[in-house]
């Protein structure tokens, strides 16, 4: 029976490959594996297997390996491949029924003996071809992941120098390459878990397009923002995702700013208060933070009387300096804003000049103390 098999193996092939190109949606429609090709394939696994039935051995599934390997990097779908497995050992099966009923010289007993052999055969050449293609698949997605994270890391730090290449990367990303946008830097609190779970999806629903990049003490994103209320609903949503602290940038529009912005965002991020913080990209704002360790140095020179202070004594002042600030200088505004009466305004803006010894009069001396004050509002520095 093998031999007889082994003799039509070629024109099998043949009509094997007219029916899958004619009865499988994919294979008719798509370009991608050539008819030529999937003869070449078909005659292959069915050299295999009927070398197998014809020295009745075990059955080699290299070549069905090698098949579902390079169908799945062709992209091939599983489905399709399968179902054209299936009409190729339908065909044998067809085939072998023909000479089983012209040679009467068959027994009973050897008919029934080949067709399990063929069926068994399809059962093992389907899940070998199954489990290579899921294979091919997976390290594929592995790889894209891969590149992909790649990709974003190096968009998000700013690494990427020419702005063809940066448009090109955002391109690959799907990411608009005309902003507005903001940054977004989350702290982990398990290495390997992310504090924003699912948020590009989550965000991709409010129709806002975002790119994230988990490391190990933090999660980074890029959000681009389509319209005025979309700052808004990005943040939201981050509020309601976030499991700690959140640090976002203001907003930005040129793409090669994404590195100066998540930087502002971990600044955001590493200062104190809870929740989300925006930074605020006021000219005070980022000089507090463009060089940390020479605004932290100065905060400290300033301010290190005011931090020896207990807690319930410090605050208050620091509160009514941000609103006297806020206020323009304004003590009745101020007053208004912390509900006090305006000589207690008053009393400790002098003692701000008494523990810093420096005058809020005096406009260098004022500068300076508004400095001191934003660095320790953006930075971790009374440690």
């Amino acid at each position: 029976m093998g031999a007889v098999l082994s003799e039509r193996v070629d024109d099998l092939a043949e009509r094997v490959t007219d029916a899958i190109h004619s009865d499988i949606g994919y294979y008719a429609t798509s370009d991608v594996v050539p008819r030529e090709r999937t003869t070449a394939v078909v005659r292959a696994n069915f050299t295999e297997m009927v070398g197998a039935i014809t020295a009745d051995a075990d059955f080699q599934t290299a070549t069905a390996r090698h098949t579902g390997a390079t169908r799945a990097a062709l992209g091939v779908p599983l489905p399709a491949l399968m179902h054209a497995y299936r009409i190729a050992f339908q065909m044998v099966w067809r085939e072998f029924r023909a000479i089983a009923e012209s040679d009467s010289s068959l027994s009973r007993r050897a008919v029934l003996a080949a067709t399990e052999r063929i069926w068994s055969g399809y059962d093992i050449f389907a899940s070998e071809v199954a489990e290579a293609h899921r294979e091919a698949t997976n390290e594929q997605i592995l790889d894209d992941a891969a590149e992909r994270a790649a990709l974003t890391e190096h968009l998000l730090e700013g690494r990427i120098t020419t702005k063809t290449n940066l448009w090109e990367t955002a391109a690959l990303l799907r990411m608009p390459t005309t902003g507005p946008y903001i940054a977004v830097a989350a702290a982990t609190d398990v290495v390997g878990k992310q504090p924003l779970h699912g948020v590009e999806n989550k965000l991709r629903v409010l129709d806002l397009r975002s790119v994230w990049r988990l490391l190990p003490d933090q999660q980074i994103g890029l959000i681009h923002l389509p319209n005025p209320t979309s700052v808004d609903a990005a943040l939201n949503l981050i509020g309601r995702l976030a499991t700690g602290r959140v640090g976002v940038s203001a907003s930005f529009t040129e793409l090669s700013h994404i590195g100066r912005a998540l930087k502002y965002a971990r600044v955001s991020l590493a200062g104190p208060g809870v929740g989300v913080t925006q930074f605020d990209d006021s000219v005070l704002g980022i000089a507090a933070v463009a060089t940390p360790e020479v605004s932290t140095g100065l905060a400290q020179s300033v301010l290190h009387r005011l931090y020896d202070l207990p807690a319930d004594d410090r605050g208050p002042l620091i509160e009514t300096f941000h609103a006297w600030v806020r206020a323009d200088g304004s003590i009745t505004a101020t007053a208004d804003e912390l509900f006090v009466h305006r000589n207690t305004v008053r009393h400790r803006l002098r003692r701000i000049e008494e523990l810093t010894g420096r005058s809020t009069t005096s406009p260098r001396e004022s500068a300076e103390l508004c400095l001191a004050f934003e660095v320790d509002a953006r930075l971790d520095i009374r440690s």
